[in-house]
Parts: C-alpha cells; structure tokens; sequence
C-alpha cells in the first residue's frame, strides 16, 4: 500500500456543501452510478429502521469473523490513522465527460450515527484491524474486498452486510456537513472503473499514488498559520 507522507491527524474542515435543490437530479444519478459501481446492495437504511431480530442475526455474523486463512485475527482500532476514499461521481462517457472525484474520510465517518449498522462496523474493522494495516495507509473499497476473501466469509453478502449502502451515507453525512473530508477530483473513467474491481490493482495503485500526494499537499497547508486551524482541531 502506498503511504502518504505526512503524521496523520484528522481533518480540520468538512470541505463539503448542502445539496441546493436544483441539484438533486444529480445526486439522484451519483446514487446509481454509486450502486451500479459497487454492487446492488440493500436501500439506505437508518437508525431503527431494522427489525430487532434481523439487526441481532447481522451483529451475530460479524462476531463469528474469526482468524482468516493464516489464523490472522482482526484487531479493529489498532491502526486508526488511515484513509478511506470513497469515490462521489463515477465518469460516463455518454452523461458526464469531465472527470469525477473521491470523498477521503477517516475510518471514524463509518461508526456515525447515521451510517447504517453493522455494515460500517464492518468496514471499520477491516478498515482499522487488518494485520497488514500500517499508518497513513490509503485504501478504497476494492481492497478490502480483496482483502475479506482471506477469510471463511469471502464476501460482503456472507457476513449479511452491504458496504456500498455504508458509504453512501457517509457520502449523504458529508453532503450535509456532519462528517468531515478532503474532495479530490480528477478521477478518470478507468481510475473509477478500478475503484470497484479489486482485479484492477495497477490503475488503483496508480490512483492511489496521486491521491496521497494530493493529500499530502492538502495537509501541509493546513498546517500553514493561515489555515486558520483552531486548537485541538484535526486533519482527516
């Protein structure tokens, strides 16, 4: 994994709007091009919106995730200053030419309140607790889908979870200014294409070099006295 080479923090400042009405068909369209990117999963759930006996089978399952293939366990938490990138609008040739972007968030944003449960716990996790976890490691949904298969449970639907319903609402809670990230654009189609087929590492491992250097850059100026950073406030 490439490494971005700056101590990691959080982020000082959600760099994210509220949706103006004129642009909900828009994001309507992301929705999809999110869906179809990452898979199909459930719809968006909330809070409470889960039978009690459906949410305790789903907690159940992500329990028995025991040691993988190696007799490896997750330690979730143990590597907290990471990056997750989410990618925000998937570039189509036919509607969108201009390339599109990603969301960059701690591991923190997927244990929100209104990211539905336990499927970000999962993803934190994963996220935080792999063995092969280092600081400042940047990673996107593709590899830890690569990653889960080292375990008896290869795939999101053996655990009874749904990732890509996690990120869209991380995505809706930085859209809505409760969750803070860096936006970085300029995401090509194949970039894009790459973030949902774990097979596709060359061009991720590509995208991932740019990102951390972006992000790099990105924190540095933050540190600049004129960034006007508050006492105790974070980077990502």
């Amino acid at each position: 994994m490439a490494l971005i080479g700056c101590p990691i923090e959080s982020l000082t400042r959600a760099f994210g709007k509220r949706v103006a009405p004129e642009t909900a068909l828009c994001n309507r369209l992301v929705r999809v091009n999110l869906a179809q990117l990452y898979g199909r999963g459930t719809p968006l759930r909330r809070p409470g919106s889960l039978a009690t006996g459906a949410s305790s089978l789903k907690e159940h399952q992500v329990r028995r995730l025991g040691p993988n293939a190696y007799g490896e366990l997750l330690r979730p938490g143990r590597v907290a200053d990471c990056y997750l990138a989410i990618l925000l609008d998937q570039p189509l040739a036919d509607i969108a030419p201009e390339p599109g972007g990603v969301l960059v968030v701690a591991p923190a944003a997927l244990l929100g309140e209104q990211v539905p449960q336990p499927d970000g716990q999962v993803l934190y996790d994963l996220l935080t607790g792999h063995p092969d976890r280092a600081p400042r490691d940047l990673l996107f949904l593709a590899d830890l889908t690569a990653e889960l298969r080292a375990w008896p449970q290869q795939r999101w639907t053996d655990l009874g979870v749904s990732p890509e319903v996690a990120l869209l609402a991380v995505v809706d809670c930085w859209r809505a200014g409760q969750v803070k990230g860096l936006e970085v654009g300029g995401v090509g189609v194949d970039e894009a294409r790459a973030l949902g087929r774990p097979q596709m590492t060359y061009v991720r491992e590509q995208l991932r070099g740019r990102l951390a250097s972006e992000i790099s850059r990105q924190y540095l100026r933050w540190l600049h006295p004129t960034s006007r950073r508050r006492p105790g406030e974070r980077f990502l």
